[in-house]
């Protein structure tokens, strides 16, 4: 099994889990309008000169109305390739969630930035949180699990935007309450916490805590 693919055990007592998304107060018209909400998003990236300067742009990726967001800083080569975020971690998170209980289609992942990593990584960070915010209120997520460093800090650079309460910095591996229907997580970096093994062992502790704010 190549790297990445591994996850720890399943926990000895399966934590008990809220009805999926559809049926935990989203009415139909809700979920249409988020998911209109990211269409006109992704136009709005793939007309961004910045978002968009290399010919390629990433869009978030799972339910239109999750209540987990995955957020990595930059999207990776995989991604840009095939336009979505979380092409190459895929796998070995959906095991992950599975394994605590939690569909992947309980999920939705996005990047801070819409362009791969480079020199001006702050830069390409601060213009992404405009759009970044605009999908947090579109998706409705209970809890943002934040992949490092630079996804913390674009959570960060979001305080007092739509009653956020943002810290900065933001603790890693704890729950942070950032408004009042919603909580941060912060965990590894990506590519580090599905392919190197004590990296994977801290982001399979961090994401145990998940369950305990989707069951509230």
């Amino acid at each position: 099994m190549g790297p990445g693919r591994r996850i720890p055990r399943p926990p000895a007592t399966k934590p008990s889990m809220p009805e999926a998304p559809a049926d935990a107060g989203d009415t139909p018209t809700q979920i249409l309008k988020a998911a209109g909400d990211l269409v006109a998003l992704s136009g709005q990236i793939r007309e961004c000169k910045v978002c968009n300067a290399s010919g390629s742009i990433v869009s978030g990726t799972g339910s239109p109305r999750a209540p987990v967001m995955l957020l990595k800083a930059f999207p990776s080569a995989a991604d840009l390739e095939s336009g979505g975020a979380f092409t190459d971690e895929a796998d070995a998170l959906t095991k992950a969630f599975e394994a605590l209980g939690i569909p992947i289609g309980w999920t939705y992942g996005t990047t801070a930035a819409r362009v791969a990593a480079a020199d001006d990584t702050q830069e390409a960070i601060a213009h992404g949180v405009g759009h970044l915010v605009v999908e947090i209120e579109a998706v409705g997520p209970r809890v943002i699990v934040a992949f490092g460093p630079e996804a913390s800090n674009a959570l960060s650079q979001l305080n007092g935007r739509c009653g956020l309460e943002v810290p900065d910095p933001l603790p890693a591996a704890e729950l942070v309450r950032v408004r009042t229907d919603l909580h941060v997580l912060v965990t590894e970096p990506l590519p580090e916490g599905v392919t190197n093994k004590e990296a994977k062992r801290r982001l399979w502790r961090d994401l145990q805590i998940v369950p305990s704010i989707l069951a509230e």
